[in-house]
């Protein structure tokens, strides 16, 4: 019998990896310029192949009470629902990796993601200096930004950031010196290669974080209150988010210079919520930006639409994009995963997923998996970054 659970235990795992690495890839895969040769709605097809794999892992092998599949399902109808309305439909296979990352080791999900991210970033990387897809170089200020083949500046800084969070679950946390030094180089390349200043930063605050966790596990028990604290970092983000944005105005000499410090962030905000009202439901958001063939376009005149409007602020994109709904779920999940995990002594991935909260205010990616796998960690087997502090 223990054989038996064992064998069903490891074909669920592997079912559900393989899926998230069909997502993962191809998300990842979507974000660089080798995405102008995919085809149209091509995550359908990603969608068509990946969804069974995770529905016979939800089916088959995890057991739910009749209450929870009522949940599950009520959860798939509300999705569903939202990913029509805001023209999202990678939201269904968004919810049924976290649906389907139960009892699944976040550890595993962790090194598949870096794994696979790796491999993908390297392959972008490389074509990119061999011209098999372009290096988009926007000028700021005499600067120039290199997007090394991801599709804007800030996103490919954007990617090494959580593949840095990434490799930081896979190592529990416990960097030797290379490992920062690694860290450092990183924070230097985005800094002076794509001018990503705030990425810089938040690459910064990882790596005091992880000083933090250190501490912890030597015992420093001030150090835990960090842990703490860091519960209510996705709340804390996203309430000076929106109230920033909402409140922006011009005229306000502190606004205007935070509104400049993070490029012009607040006032687009302001112009989002002109634009558009929170739905429960979501809606469609039209945007132009400058990243891509057509965006890198528009930048340098090459292309005239639309005024540049875009909404880098994930916290604003799922409200406005997601709807009401899927904004507090996501709020009181974060919120609650962060609180249990401190609670049972796993003060590691409550810090990690304070960085991708600070980084929410100023990127988009809370709802990306080619960017944030933390968002699997809520119903994932944690169980392996406990740690037993005296």
């Amino acid at each position: 019998m223990v054989m038996k659970a064992t064998a069903s235990r490891i074909t669920a795992t592997g079912l559900y990896l393989s899926a998230f690495g069909l997502f993962f890839s191809y998300a990842f895969f979507a974000t660089s310029m080798y995405n102008d040769a995919l085809p149209v709605r091509f995550e359908l097809v990603v969608l068509a192949v990946g969804l069974p794999l995770l529905l016979t892992k939800i089916i088959v092998f995890d057991h739910y009470t009749m209450g929870q599949w009522l949940l599950v399902f009520t959860g798939l109808v509300l999705v569903a629902w939202t990913a029509r309305t805001s023209g999202r439909y990678i939201l269904i296979g968004v919810y049924l990796l976290m649906i389907g990352a139960r009892r699944v080791s976040f550890e595993a999900i962790a090194k598949t993601a870096l794994l696979v991210g790796l491999a993908t970033f390297i392959l972008i990387f490389v074509s990119s200096l061999l011209n098999l897809i372009p290096n988009l170089r926007y000028l700021r200020e005499g600067t120039y930004r290199n997007s090394f083949g991801i599709q804007y500046p800030t996103d490919f800084a954007a990617h090494v950031l959580y593949l840095l969070l990434a490799y930081a679950a896979v190592k529990k946390g416990r960097f030797k010196w290379y490992d920062w030094l690694l860290s450092l180089f990183a924070a230097w390349f985005v800094w002076y290669f794509c001018d990503a200043r705030l990425d810089t930063i938040l690459i910064a605050l990882l790596l005091v974080l992880l000083a933090v966790y250190w501490l912890i596990e030597k015992g420093v028990r001030p150090a835990i209150g960090v842990a703490w604290v860091s519960v209510g970092a996705m709340a804390i983000g996203a309430a000076l988010s929106l109230g920033l944005s909402y409140f922006y105005s011009p005229k306000v000499p502190w606004l205007e210079d935070l509104n400049k410090l993070l490029s012009a962030r607040l006032r687009l905000g302001r112009t989002a919520f002109d634009r558009y009202d929170p739905q429960v439901f979501g809606q469609v958001i039209k945007t132009t930006g400058w990243g891509g063939t057509q965006g890198f376009k528009q930048f340098t005149g090459k292309l005239i639409t639309k005024e540049y409007f875009f909404i880098d602020s994930s916290y604003l994109t799922v409200l406005l994009s997601f709807g009401l709904i899927v904004a507090v779920a996501l709020l009181i999940g974060y919120t609650w995963f962060a609180w249990r995990e401190v609670h049972r002594g796993d003060y590691l991935l409550p810090l990690l997923i304070a960085v991708t909260a600070v980084s929410c205010i100023v990127d988009q990616h809370l709802l990306d998996v080619s960017y944030n796998v933390f968002i699997l960690a809520l119903l994932a087997d944690t169980r392996s970054f406990r740690l037993a502090v005296a």
